[in-house]
Protein backbone atom coordinates (compact mmCIF):
# COMPACT_ATOMS: atom_id res chain seq x y z
CA UNK A 1 0.00 0.00 0.00
CA UNK A 2 1.32 3.83 -0.92
CA UNK A 3 -0.18 7.01 -0.23
CA UNK A 4 -1.39 6.88 -3.95
CA UNK A 5 -3.48 3.57 -3.12
CA UNK A 6 -4.95 5.22 0.18
CA UNK A 7 -7.67 3.53 1.89
CA UNK A 8 -10.03 4.28 4.10
CA UNK A 9 -11.07 2.88 7.51
CA UNK A 10 -13.31 4.51 10.02
CA UNK A 11 -12.17 8.06 10.70
CA UNK A 12 -8.58 6.81 9.40
CA UNK A 13 -6.51 6.97 6.04
CA UNK A 14 -4.40 3.74 5.93
CA UNK A 15 -1.09 4.98 4.17
CA UNK A 16 1.02 2.09 4.30
CA UNK A 17 0.80 -1.45 5.83
CA UNK A 18 3.53 -2.31 8.09
CA UNK A 19 3.60 -5.79 9.12
CA UNK A 20 1.01 -8.47 9.12
CA UNK A 21 1.14 -11.54 11.53
CA UNK A 22 -1.09 -14.80 13.06
CA UNK A 23 -3.61 -12.02 14.35
CA UNK A 24 -2.99 -8.26 13.34
CA UNK A 25 -2.02 -6.66 10.46
CA UNK A 26 -0.76 -2.44 11.47
CA UNK A 27 -0.51 0.26 9.29
CA UNK A 28 0.87 3.57 9.29
CA UNK A 29 -2.59 5.75 9.40
CA UNK A 30 -3.09 9.63 9.47
CA UNK A 31 -6.33 11.17 11.30
CA UNK A 32 -7.29 14.29 9.86
CA UNK A 33 -9.65 17.20 12.17
CA UNK A 34 -11.22 20.28 11.54
CA UNK A 35 -8.51 23.54 10.59
CA UNK A 36 -6.04 20.52 8.95
CA UNK A 37 -5.21 18.92 11.91
CA UNK A 38 -3.75 15.81 11.24
CA UNK A 39 -1.73 12.63 13.61
CA UNK A 40 0.24 9.97 12.05
CA UNK A 41 -0.34 7.13 14.34
CA UNK A 42 0.54 2.78 14.33
CA UNK A 43 -2.90 1.69 13.54
CA UNK A 44 -3.66 -2.23 14.53
CA UNK A 45 -6.30 -3.92 13.38
CA UNK A 46 -7.42 -8.09 13.73
CA UNK A 47 -6.91 -9.78 10.21
CA UNK A 48 -10.71 -10.13 8.47
CA UNK A 49 -10.15 -13.75 8.90
CA UNK A 50 -10.81 -13.74 12.43
CA UNK A 51 -12.74 -10.34 12.99
CA UNK A 52 -15.77 -12.39 14.08
CA UNK A 53 -13.95 -14.95 16.49
CA UNK A 54 -14.57 -14.69 19.82
CA UNK A 55 -11.17 -15.69 21.37
CA UNK A 56 -9.24 -13.52 19.38
CA UNK A 57 -11.58 -10.56 19.88
CA UNK A 58 -11.09 -11.27 23.30
CA UNK A 59 -7.58 -11.35 23.43
CA UNK A 60 -7.64 -7.81 21.25
CA UNK A 61 -9.97 -6.21 23.56
CA UNK A 62 -7.92 -7.18 26.79
CA UNK A 63 -4.16 -5.98 24.67
CA UNK A 64 -6.18 -2.36 24.60
CA UNK A 65 -7.78 -2.56 27.99
CA UNK A 66 -3.92 -3.13 29.93
CA UNK A 67 -2.35 -0.64 27.17
CA UNK A 68 -4.51 1.94 28.16
CA UNK A 69 -3.15 1.33 31.99
CA UNK A 70 -0.12 2.54 30.73
CA UNK A 71 0.73 6.59 30.64
CA UNK A 72 4.81 7.08 30.21
CA UNK A 73 7.45 9.22 28.71
CA UNK A 74 8.94 5.83 27.69
CA UNK A 75 5.90 3.54 27.22
CA UNK A 76 4.54 3.75 23.68
CA UNK A 77 1.07 4.93 23.92
CA UNK A 78 -2.38 3.72 23.15
CA UNK A 79 -4.14 6.81 21.65
CA UNK A 80 -7.42 4.73 20.71
CA UNK A 81 -9.72 1.88 20.76
CA UNK A 82 -12.82 1.07 18.76
CA UNK A 83 -14.47 -0.86 15.75
CA UNK A 84 -15.42 0.11 12.03
CA UNK A 85 -17.96 -2.33 10.37
CA UNK A 86 -17.37 -4.85 13.13
CA UNK A 87 -13.45 -5.28 12.62
CA UNK A 88 -11.97 -4.26 15.67
CA UNK A 89 -9.10 -1.63 16.20
CA UNK A 90 -6.38 0.38 18.43
CA UNK A 91 -3.90 2.89 17.23
CA UNK A 92 -0.70 3.44 19.24
CA UNK A 93 1.75 6.50 18.75
CA UNK A 94 3.76 6.37 16.09
CA UNK A 95 7.95 6.23 16.84
CA UNK A 96 9.66 8.09 13.97
CA UNK A 97 13.02 5.81 13.79
CA UNK A 98 13.84 2.23 14.35
CA UNK A 99 14.49 -0.20 16.99
CA UNK A 100 17.30 -1.27 19.05
CA UNK A 101 17.05 -4.55 17.39
CA UNK A 102 18.15 -3.08 14.08
CA UNK A 103 20.62 0.02 15.72
CA UNK A 104 22.58 -2.90 17.12
CA UNK A 105 22.70 -4.72 14.13
CA UNK A 106 23.92 -1.38 12.30
CA UNK A 107 26.58 -1.04 14.70
CA UNK A 108 27.86 -4.87 14.80
CA UNK A 109 27.89 -4.60 10.72
CA UNK A 110 30.74 -1.41 11.46
CA UNK A 111 32.49 -3.13 14.15
CA UNK A 112 31.05 -0.85 17.07
CA UNK A 113 28.84 -1.26 20.08
CA UNK A 114 26.79 1.44 21.61
CA UNK A 115 28.63 4.03 23.80
CA UNK A 116 28.46 4.05 27.32
CA UNK A 117 26.31 6.75 28.25
CA UNK A 118 24.18 5.80 25.72
CA UNK A 119 23.58 2.29 27.24
CA UNK A 120 22.96 3.96 30.84
CA UNK A 121 20.75 6.23 29.43
CA UNK A 122 18.63 3.11 27.85
CA UNK A 123 19.27 1.12 31.31
CA UNK A 124 16.94 4.28 33.46
CA UNK A 125 14.85 4.59 30.43
CA UNK A 126 13.68 1.47 30.25
CA UNK A 127 13.67 0.48 33.98
CA UNK A 128 11.52 3.47 34.36
CA UNK A 129 9.00 1.96 32.16
CA UNK A 130 8.86 -1.31 34.04
CA UNK A 131 8.89 0.10 37.45
CA UNK A 132 6.03 1.93 36.49
CA UNK A 133 4.17 -0.85 34.71
CA UNK A 134 4.57 -3.08 37.83
CA UNK A 135 3.70 -0.57 40.23
CA UNK A 136 1.27 2.35 39.44
CA UNK A 137 -0.44 3.77 36.61
CA UNK A 138 -1.56 7.59 35.60
CA UNK A 139 -3.80 7.68 38.27
CA UNK A 140 -0.95 6.02 41.13
CA UNK A 141 -3.50 3.02 41.29
CA UNK A 142 -0.90 0.10 41.35
CA UNK A 143 -1.15 -1.77 37.75
CA UNK A 144 0.82 -4.98 38.61
CA UNK A 145 1.62 -5.52 34.59
CA UNK A 146 4.62 -7.78 33.45
CA UNK A 147 5.73 -7.29 30.10
CA UNK A 148 6.73 -10.77 29.49
CA UNK A 149 8.63 -9.54 26.12
CA UNK A 150 11.53 -7.31 26.79
CA UNK A 151 13.73 -7.65 24.08
CA UNK A 152 15.28 -5.11 21.96
CA UNK A 153 12.50 -5.41 19.07
CA UNK A 154 10.34 -3.99 21.51
CA UNK A 155 12.58 -1.23 22.44
CA UNK A 156 11.59 1.78 20.16
CA UNK A 157 14.10 4.90 19.37
CA UNK A 158 12.76 7.89 17.52
CA UNK A 159 15.18 10.48 15.52
CA UNK A 160 14.58 12.79 18.43
CA UNK A 161 16.17 10.27 20.44
CA UNK A 162 13.40 9.12 22.55
CA UNK A 163 13.75 5.52 24.24
CA UNK A 164 9.90 4.09 24.12
CA UNK A 165 9.16 0.19 25.39
CA UNK A 166 6.59 -1.36 22.94
CA UNK A 167 4.21 -4.11 22.77
CA UNK A 168 2.41 -5.21 26.05
CA UNK A 169 -0.01 -7.92 24.03
CA UNK A 170 1.35 -10.63 25.85
CA UNK A 171 1.54 -8.83 29.19
CA UNK A 172 -0.11 -9.69 32.41
CA UNK A 173 -1.53 -8.60 35.86
CA UNK A 174 -0.16 -9.65 38.72
CA UNK A 175 -2.95 -8.61 41.09
CA UNK A 176 -5.51 -11.49 39.13
CA UNK A 177 -6.04 -15.23 40.36
CA UNK A 178 -3.17 -17.62 38.74
CA UNK A 179 -1.50 -14.86 37.39
CA UNK A 180 2.37 -15.95 38.47
CA UNK A 181 1.64 -19.09 36.16
CA UNK A 182 0.97 -19.16 32.34
CA UNK A 183 -0.46 -21.48 30.36
CA UNK A 184 1.87 -21.21 27.12
CA UNK A 185 5.29 -20.29 26.89
CA UNK A 186 5.29 -16.76 25.28
CA UNK A 187 8.35 -14.45 24.02
CA UNK A 188 11.74 -15.02 22.65
CA UNK A 189 14.13 -17.62 24.80
CA UNK A 190 17.20 -15.61 24.52
CA UNK A 191 15.54 -12.60 26.71
CA UNK A 192 13.38 -15.44 28.81
CA UNK A 193 13.88 -15.64 32.49
CA UNK A 194 14.66 -19.57 33.54
CA UNK A 195 12.11 -20.01 35.82
CA UNK A 196 9.44 -18.62 32.95
CA UNK A 197 11.04 -21.07 30.57
CA UNK A 198 11.15 -24.04 32.89
CA UNK A 199 8.10 -23.49 35.10
CA UNK A 200 5.96 -21.06 33.25
CA UNK A 201 5.76 -18.97 36.38
CA UNK A 202 7.03 -15.03 36.31
CA UNK A 203 6.62 -12.13 38.23
CA UNK A 204 8.32 -8.71 38.12
CA UNK A 205 11.61 -9.86 38.43
CA UNK A 206 11.31 -11.87 35.25
CA UNK A 207 11.04 -8.73 33.31
CA UNK A 208 14.43 -7.76 34.80
CA UNK A 209 16.22 -10.25 33.80
CA UNK A 210 14.76 -9.77 30.51
CA UNK A 211 16.05 -5.92 30.51
CA UNK A 212 19.81 -7.68 31.87
CA UNK A 213 20.09 -9.57 29.06
CA UNK A 214 19.51 -6.65 26.83
CA UNK A 215 21.87 -4.46 28.78
CA UNK A 216 24.44 -7.31 28.21
CA UNK A 217 23.94 -7.32 24.70
CA UNK A 218 24.15 -3.35 24.26
CA UNK A 219 27.57 -3.53 26.31
CA UNK A 220 29.21 -6.81 25.00
CA UNK A 221 27.43 -7.03 21.56
CA UNK A 222 26.15 -10.72 22.09
CA UNK A 223 23.57 -12.17 24.71
CA UNK A 224 24.92 -13.94 27.95
CA UNK A 225 23.22 -17.32 27.44
CA UNK A 226 23.02 -18.37 23.88
CA UNK A 227 23.61 -21.99 23.44
CA UNK A 228 23.33 -24.10 20.08
CA UNK A 229 19.70 -24.16 20.25
CA UNK A 230 16.71 -22.77 22.71
CA UNK A 231 17.07 -25.78 25.18
CA UNK A 232 20.40 -25.13 25.25
CA UNK A 233 19.85 -21.81 25.82
CA UNK A 234 17.60 -22.19 28.63
CA UNK A 235 19.66 -24.83 30.25
CA UNK A 236 22.63 -22.20 30.66
CA UNK A 237 20.65 -19.55 31.91
CA UNK A 238 19.45 -21.60 34.05
CA UNK A 239 22.72 -22.90 35.57
CA UNK A 240 24.34 -19.30 34.94
CA UNK A 241 26.78 -20.74 32.56
CA UNK A 242 28.16 -17.34 30.88
CA UNK A 243 31.27 -15.12 30.26
CA UNK A 244 31.55 -12.47 32.20
CA UNK A 245 31.61 -8.61 30.95
CA UNK A 246 35.52 -8.15 32.23
CA UNK A 247 36.42 -11.43 30.49
CA UNK A 248 34.56 -10.02 27.02
CA UNK A 249 36.68 -6.80 27.39
CA UNK A 250 33.97 -4.28 28.43
CA UNK A 251 35.15 -1.24 29.63
CA UNK A 252 32.08 -0.09 32.55
CA UNK A 253 32.87 1.34 35.43
CA UNK A 254 31.79 -0.93 38.00
CA UNK A 255 28.65 -0.37 39.52
CA UNK A 256 27.05 -0.68 36.28
CA UNK A 257 28.67 -3.78 35.50
CA UNK A 258 27.26 -5.49 38.85
CA UNK A 259 23.99 -3.72 38.25
CA UNK A 260 23.30 -5.57 35.23
CA UNK A 261 24.92 -8.95 36.13
CA UNK A 262 22.67 -9.09 38.66
CA UNK A 263 19.69 -8.95 36.48
CA UNK A 264 20.40 -11.71 34.64
CA UNK A 265 20.66 -14.05 37.83
CA UNK A 266 19.52 -17.23 37.47
CA UNK A 267 17.41 -17.30 40.49
CA UNK A 268 14.83 -14.28 40.73
CA UNK A 269 15.99 -13.96 44.49
CA UNK A 270 19.14 -12.65 43.65
CA UNK A 271 17.98 -9.89 41.28
CA UNK A 272 17.09 -7.06 42.54
CA UNK A 273 13.72 -7.22 44.19
CA UNK A 274 11.73 -4.19 41.76
CA UNK A 275 13.29 -2.04 38.66
CA UNK A 276 13.52 0.94 41.75
CA UNK A 277 16.25 -1.07 43.27
CA UNK A 278 18.08 -1.48 40.24
CA UNK A 279 17.11 2.72 39.44
CA UNK A 280 19.20 3.21 42.43
CA UNK A 281 22.48 0.88 41.62
CA UNK A 282 22.61 3.30 38.52
CA UNK A 283 22.33 6.29 40.94
CA UNK A 284 26.00 6.94 40.87
CA UNK A 285 26.51 7.31 37.25
CA UNK A 286 26.56 10.60 35.83
CA UNK A 287 23.77 11.57 33.81
CA UNK A 288 24.45 13.68 30.66
CA UNK A 289 21.39 16.02 29.33
CA UNK A 290 22.90 15.52 26.13
CA UNK A 291 21.61 11.85 25.67
CA UNK A 292 18.68 12.18 24.72
CA UNK A 293 19.61 14.31 21.12
CA UNK A 294 23.34 11.98 21.18
CA UNK A 295 20.41 8.95 20.15
CA UNK A 296 18.61 10.81 18.15
CA UNK A 297 22.06 11.71 16.49
CA UNK A 298 23.06 8.45 16.21
CA UNK A 299 19.63 6.50 15.07
CA UNK A 300 19.44 9.73 12.05
CA UNK A 301 23.01 8.40 11.27
CA UNK A 302 22.30 4.70 10.38
CA UNK A 303 19.01 5.94 8.62
CA UNK A 304 21.05 8.40 6.64
CA UNK A 305 23.52 5.36 6.19
CA UNK A 306 21.33 3.16 4.91
CA UNK A 307 22.46 0.77 7.03
CA UNK A 308 18.25 0.19 9.25
CA UNK A 309 16.30 -2.40 8.05
CA UNK A 310 12.73 -0.99 6.93
CA UNK A 311 10.58 -1.04 10.19
CA UNK A 312 8.11 -3.84 10.20
CA UNK A 313 5.21 -2.78 12.67
CA UNK A 314 5.05 -4.55 16.05
CA UNK A 315 7.34 -6.95 17.07
CA UNK A 316 4.04 -9.62 17.06
CA UNK A 317 3.84 -8.62 12.93
CA UNK A 318 7.00 -8.81 11.73
CA UNK A 319 7.63 -11.05 8.80
CA UNK A 320 10.86 -13.37 8.72
CA UNK A 321 12.51 -11.09 6.28
CA UNK A 322 12.56 -7.66 5.83
CA UNK A 323 14.09 -5.25 2.87
CA UNK A 324 16.59 -2.61 3.60
CA UNK A 325 15.99 1.00 1.49
CA UNK A 326 18.10 3.81 2.21
CA UNK A 327 14.73 6.54 2.97
CA UNK A 328 14.00 6.75 6.53
CA UNK A 329 10.70 5.32 7.39
CA UNK A 330 9.01 5.47 10.51
CA UNK A 331 9.49 2.46 13.45
CA UNK A 332 7.26 -0.05 14.11
CA UNK A 333 4.90 0.72 17.31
Amino acid sequence: MTATHTQHFGEYELVERLGVGGMAETFVAIRRGPAGFSQRVCLKRILATFRDEPEFVALFMREARLSALLHHNHIARVLDFGAVDGNHYLTIELIEGTDLRSLLAALANRGERLELNLVVYLARALAAALDFAHTADDAGVPAGLVHRDVSPSNVLLSYAGEVKLADFGIAKRLDQPGSLESTALKGKVPYMAPEYAVGLRYDARSDLYSLGVVLYECLTGRRPYDGENDLETIERARQGVRDSMDSLGVRAPRSLVRAVESLIAPSPSDRPTNAGEFLQSLETLPANPLNRRQLGALVRDAADRGALPVPTGLASTRPAATPRRRKRRPSRN
